[in-house]
């Protein structure tokens, strides 16, 4: 059959309508997909994605400082463990020392030539420890009620610490031409003073005299224990 012209129109007309049905539909597959993320780079990140981007570095710089603080827990329990055995092992190696008493120490007693009218006392230690002499030996000629006065202006900068085989100095003043109430002396008692400074420690020594006796009056006075023999004569 032959196709009028209106015929073909139709047909025309239809094919158009199912061409712009089709372009339709390929347009709107096209938009769900871009709505589902398929995206091109040109985009902005979704919310969702820049808050994880910025919890993640966060997360690991808590992990980071956990582990900073782990570390300088470690090194510092480990120095004070060390520190700690130092100090055992400096106590373990810390000299023994004690005060000189008769036990260990050699007391003698001689005649100054200068100046006139002085002792020279000597304490040697004889033990195998380190002692101190403290202050000034407390001195008793025969049976006197107090001990010799200190002469206060020759205290030392130290105290005389002596090691084994060494000595230590004090010079007596035994009388003056200005001295009162003088007697002669025949025996002589030394004490050593206690680190308190409070009496005496230990055992006294009691050595000889340089002569039978000493002239002794009222401005009989010792000095502080010295480590040389011209200190403990400069008063």
């Amino acid at each position: 059959m032959t196709a009028t012209p209106r015929s073909r129109r139709l047909r025309t007309l239809a094919a158009a309508l199912v061409t712009t049905a089709a372009l339709s539909l390929t347009a709107c597959q096209t938009g769900t997909a871009d709505a589902t993320g398929v995206v091109d780079s040109t985009q902005p990140p979704a919310p969702g994605t820049e808050s994880a981007e910025k919890q993640s570095p966060a997360t690991g710089t808590d992990s980071d400082t956990s582990g900073a603080s782990s570390d300088s827990k470690d090194s510092s329990s480990s120095g004070s463990s060390g520190k700690e055995a130092t100090q055992v092992a400096d106590r373990k190696t810390a000299k023994k020392t004690t005060s000189c008493t008769a036990k260990g120490t050699k007391v003698t007693v001689t005649d100054a030539p200068r100046p006139i009218n002085h002792l020279l006392i000597k304490a040697t230690n004889t033990s195998d420890t380190t002692c101190h002499l403290y202050y000034a030996p407390y001195l008793r000629f025969d049976q006197a009620q107090s001990a010799v006065p200190f002469i206060e202006e020759s205290k030392p900068q130290a105290v005389v610490t002596l090691e084994p085989g060494e000595s230590g100095y004090a010079g007596v003043l035994t009388s003056t031409p200005d001295g009162s109430h003088p007697y002669e002396a025949t025996s002589l008692t030394l004490y050593y003073a206690a680190r308190s400074g409070q009496g005496s420690t230990g055992a006294p020594s009691h050595p000889a005299l340089p002569f039978d006796s000493v002239r002794i009056d009222s401005s009989n006075a010792v000095t502080y224990w010295q480590t040389s023999a011209a200190d403990a004569l400069m008063w």
